[in-house]
């Protein structure tokens, strides 16, 4: 049995330790003496007294001595040195709950944008890395969350190489997410579960919740440093149980050494073995035998899925790498607990030229049976290309822009139409992309992507679908701001046509906005209103809403949707957003497989005194077949 001793560690570093690990502004490497912890506080925050909470177990029922949800887990996931192990844990837990529901088989969602969600959208903790369990769930069961390919995880937070403004008390929320999301996020399909709830932490409890509901359960809570092995004990600690993956509930010593410098954490319980035994240590590491010289041991652990990666916690236990065990009486003591259920899962139907599984069964576009009588997977088409090479100075601050045409002689019906662009440009969120064609305005690109340069992108265009290709086609670039120039450089057409009465249907995409920069009234549950009158047919596989707001305080601002005479779905409430204006894009998933048909209302809600602001725009993108 092998100990290390951490006294001589600095108590400065300690404190670091305790707040969070390495600081935005330490850039030393990190190891596993500097294993990433929370704050405590937000872990503790408005969690009811154990006793009140409801106990999953059943008085007369037998618990397996052994028992495991390995086969319901993702990947064990490494946060870095961020202190954001809520995020992880929480995170853990909707995928486990997605692979039991069944549709996505291999889910892997944005830890980085459900930072950013609980602390922007949901407004909570905007001061800390910190989280908890309750406030993620809100921040999922409300707003949904992106995968992790649209905004993946950054092991380091923002520090002032990132952004000035993020060093010492007081850093904007910003420094807390590392940003805002990306376009692609925004803009992304968003995922969500149902409202979570508190249970009892017991140890027959939690067993009850994973055996009957056979999902697991999110912990959190009091960390002590000697019992996890950490580096940040000033009391020794135990190599073999830190390589083992084990976790000993604390002694007197190692409390009272911990409470100098509170810290948490938390992570996702997957099982348990109710006779598996380790020997107690005291505070000075010794193991503790009773009066007559006979081991003390600890009985009872739970498995759990850590988030400080596979390669350097519990590597050589009987568990999986990266999981760990602790003990019953710790959970109990110490921690709480938090669960959500299975989601409903409602994925677009397959688009059937955008080269992705839309609907995730394994197939994509004309692979997939759904597009059997799509036109762009027709066996009798022809594709042609045409192009032009402008290179023309697009007018800074000009809305009449600049312009290029295509003619196009070949006649056919448009089964699938793309349209690639170059544009040169050092500030591409200035720009507007426009497609044109005999009256029809299509817009491709609408001011996205903030700083990122330049446009050389191909746009899926289904608007045009079904219309005859020969024509004049324009693209139009309008440059929206000052300071920044560029050039349109080229761009091209590439269409495909099929012939005769063989051609079916396909997904068009069409923009409906208003600007009715009305003001929202102040203190009123009635709020101002906008309505968008939709006369197109179709049944929605796609919706995403945009809403463009001026307000002093956007904290006292609820946005809702609804279709007048149906559902209603909230978009936003009460988000920690900076005052003045702000544009924000919702995926709105609920309304999918409906009718797009009908009147779409929005409704903006202030509902605090003292200040004000108007709905200047909004406008919905809707896809339908």
């Amino acid at each position: 049995m092998s100990l290390t001793n951490r006294r001589p560690f600095l108590l400065a570093s300690l404190v670091a330790l305790a707040g969070c690990a390495n600081s935005p502004d330490d850039d030393l490497p990190l190891t596993f003496d500097e294993a990433p912890v929370s704050e405590l506080s937000p872990l503790v925050d408005g969690v009811p007294p154990n006793a009140e909470l409801p106990d999953e177990s059943k008085a007369d029922e037998v618990y397996p001595a052994r028992f495991d949800l390995l086969e319901t887990q993702t990947p064990v996931r490494n946060q870095g040195s961020r202190g954001v192990c809520s995020i992880f844990a929480t995170a853990a837990l909707m995928e486990s709950l997605y692979i039991s529901e069944g549709t996505i088989t291999s889910p892997d969602f944005s830890e980085q944008y459900l930072q950013w969600s609980v602390k922007t959208e949901v407004g909570a903790f905007t001061n800390t890395d910190g989280s908890s369990a309750q406030r993620n769930l809100e921040a999922i069961n409300r707003f949904g969350i992106v995968e992790e390919s649209l905004w993946p995880y950054e092991s380091r937070g923002w520090s002032t190489t990132q952004d000035p403004a993020c060093t010492g008390e007081g850093r904007p929320v910003r420094c807390w997410t590392n940003g805002e999301p990306p376009a692609a996020a925004r803009e992304g399909m968003r995922f969500h579960l149902p409202a979570g709830r508190w249970i009892r932490s017991t140890a027959r409890s939690l067993q009850g919740h994973m055996v009957t509901k056979r999902t697991p359960v999110v912990v959190g809570g009091d960390f002590f440093y000697q019992a996890w092995n950490h580096g940040g004990s000033m009391l020794p600690t135990n190599g073999e149980n830190s390589r083992r993956g084990i976790v000993m509930s604390p002694n007197d010593a190692d409390i009272a050494d911990s409470r100098m410098r509170p810290a948490g954490h938390a992570f996702l319980l997957v099982g348990w073995d109710s006779e598996m035994e380790v020997q107690r240590l005291d505070g000075e590491g010794n193991p503790v035998v009773d009066a007559m010289g006979r081991p003390v041991m600890e009985r009872g652990f739970f498995m759990f899925k850590n988030s400080w990666g596979a390669t350097r916690f519990g590597t050589e236990g009987t568990q999986p790498d990266g999981y760990g065990w602790i003990s019953f009486r710790y959970v109990e003591q110490y921690l709480t607990a938090y669960v959500s259920a299975l989601p409903t899962v409602r994925l677009p139907p397959e688009t059937c030229n955008n080269t992705s599984d839309d609907d995730r069964d394994g197939a994509i576009d004309c692979e997939d049976s759904d597009c059997a009588s799509d036109r762009a997977c027709m066996d009798s088409t022809s594709e042609t290309t045409h192009s032009a090479t402008p290179m023309v100075a697009i007018p800074d601050n000009t809305p009449a822009g600049v312009s290029s045409e295509i003619v196009v002689a070949e006649a056919g019906a448009i089964s699938s139409l793309a349209v690639t662009v170059d544009i040169a440009h050092p500030y591409r969120g200035d720009l507007q992309v426009r497609l044109e064609r005999d009256g029809r305005v299509v817009t491709l690109l609408d001011r996205a992507g903030g700083a990122d340069d330049h446009v050389q992108q191909t746009f899926s265009v289904a608007d045009f679908n079904g219309v005859d290709a020969a024509g004049t086609w324009r693209l139009v670039v309008v440059d929206t701001a000052n300071a920044d120039a560029g050039t349109l450089n080229s761009w091209s057409l590439a269409i495909t046509r099929c012939e005769g009465a063989s051609c079916g249907g396909t997904e068009q995409t069409r923009e409906h906005s208003a600007t009715p920069s009305a003001a929202i009234p102040d203190d009123s549950t009635a709020g101002v209103t906008s309505d968008i009158v939709v006369s197109d047919a179709g049944t929605i596989s796609r919706m995403s809403v945009t809403v463009g707001i001026t307000h002093e305080f956007p904290m006292d601002l609820t946005v809702r949707l609804s279709r007048v005479g149906g559902r209603e779905f909230v978009l936003l409430r009460e988000a920690s957003i900076d005052a003045g204006s702000f544009e924000r894009t919702f995926a709105v998933e609920g309304f999918v497989g409906e009718s797009v048909t009908g009147t779409w209302r929005l409704t903006v809600v202030d509902g605090a005194r003292n200040d004000v602001g108007t709905l200047d725009r909004w406008s919905m993108s809707v896809t339908t077949r």
